[in-house]
């Protein structure tokens, strides 16, 4: 599922994609749930003899409806939110790889309707799972039926660690569908408009140019 963002004055720009109705209603019974099975960790050597290459993986039964995540920054917390989504029967232990300390997961309801002004409150299960970092890197999202993961590479060597260090300041990533009856989609695509505040302030206006003004020629004096 394609998604574009610019970072840099808080403007996000998240393609959406849908394919299925909902109905209307205090509870959204029509909904099924994924189930989070599993969370696997596992680490290999990279191109370069300090490098590895860490990878970890969410183990669904069936799919979630949608997911997205967010990197923040001053907390130094990744966080992956999985919609219409519950936590299977296993205990889902935490589990560390460098620079990753340890995660939590917490299970909420959400009302997708919220921001929908005249609708009734449509309730999904949503879960979270909250990375704690030491630093935060460069990651990469894939996805695949069952299965969700991302990956990055991170150094053995402590002087070399800077240049895997995420540099550039970014909210969150919406990727799959948004369940609700403010925002059907029947196979079509929705393109959405996030604007978020990155830490940093509104850019400062720029003074409008005048170059493209016509200039006028002084009239002749009369005698």
């Amino acid at each position: 599922m394609p998604v574009r963002n610019r970072v840099g004055g808080g403007l996000l720009l998240v393609l959406v994609c849908a394919g299925g109705l909902l109905a209307q209603g205090e509870e959204a019974a029509v909904t099924q749930n994924a189930v989070l099975e599993g969370i696997q960790m596992s680490s290999e050597p990279g191109t370069d003899p300090a490098e590895k290459v860490v990878s970890c993986y969410f183990i669904f039964r069936d799919k979630p409806s949608s997911f997205f995540y967010e990197i923040r920054s001053k907390e130094k917390k990744l966080v992956f939110d999985f919609n219409d989504t519950k936590k299977g029967g296993a205990p889902l232990e935490s589990m560390s790889e460098q620079p990753i300390k340890g995660f939590t997961v917490e299970e909420t309801k959400v009302n997708v309707n919220e921001d929908v002004g005249g609708l009734e409150p449509e309730w999904h299960n949503r879960i979270s799972v909250i990375f704690s970092l030491d630093q935060i890197p460069i990651i990469t999202v894939n996805e695949e039926y069952s299965v969700i993961s991302f990956s990055y590479k991170w150094c053995t060597d402590p002087n070399k660690c800077e240049q895997y260090v995420q540099k550039e300041k970014k909210n969150g990533w919406l990727i799959g569908g948004l369940a609700g009856a403010g925002g059907l989609v029947a196979g079509g695509v929705v393109l959405w408009l996030v604007l978020r505040d990155n830490g940093g302030g509104e850019e400062p206006e720029q003074p409008l140019s005048t170059d493209d003004l016509p200039v006028h020629q002084p009239h002749p004096q009369l005698p």
